[in-house]
């Protein structure tokens, strides 16, 4: 058994077929167990197609993702920009998928000079936790008994790791800047939420 968590895009793909790009992160994924050329099956619940896989490397990336065409995409009820687990079971070569909605890193908490109403997120922190790039997009963070909405920024710099909130939120929720912070998201709501790490160092 092997499995590893990837972010689903649509491409332009033959028919049943899929494509890993793995090793984006800084461990190696145990996908990379699957032998090349084997005869594999998707699966979901009652769902089961043959497929051809494929692995991609050399691409730019923060977290491991996989592509397929929307016609598969459909059949299987998976959505792009979605983080899914899959598990794969060499005595039935089967590649079982199921979502995987939550994710967790570490991340520099600094002050924002955006406005108070904008999150800033660096892509590859945006990328670690599996948030979607939109620009503008809607992302709340609850505090305690508090839940405040945030139009989404990603910096241009691909290599940014940091999250940036304005002043006022940080004196609100009484957060410490220029610190490590534990971070969570979860796509199915949209939420994050952020302590401080016991940990200064990551």
């Amino acid at each position: 058994m092997a499995s590893g968590r990837l972010d689903l895009f649509i491409a332009k793909l033959p028919i049943n077929t899929v494509v890993l790009t793995l090793n984006c992160s800084d461990s190696a994924s145990e996908l990379l167990s699957i032998p090349l050329y084997s005869a594999l099956y998707l699966k979901r619940g009652t769902i089961k197609q043959a497929i051809q896989l494929q692995f991609l490397e050399g691409r730019e990336c923060f977290a491991d993702f996989m592509e397929m065409n929307f016609a598969l995409a459909r059949q299987f009820q998976l959505n792009a920009l979605r983080r899914y687990l899959l598990t794969y079971n060499p005595s039935d070569q089967t590649l079982t998928i199921k979502p995987s909605p939550i994710s967790e890193a570490t991340a520099p908490l600094l002050a924002s000079t955006l406005g108070s109403g904008t999150l800033s997120v660096g892509y590859e922190l945006l990328s670690r936790l599996g948030i979607p790039e939109r620009q503008g997009s809607l992302i709340k963070i609850r505090q305690g008994k508090t839940v405040a909405r945030f139009r989404l920024h990603v910096p241009a710099n691909l290599s940014d790791d940091r999250l940036r909130l304005s002043s006022y939120w940080l004196q609100k929720w009484k957060l410490n800047a220029n610190t490590i912070h534990l971070l969570q998201y979860d796509q199915r709501n949209s939420f994050l939420s952020l302590t401080p790490s016991p940990n200064p160092t990551r």
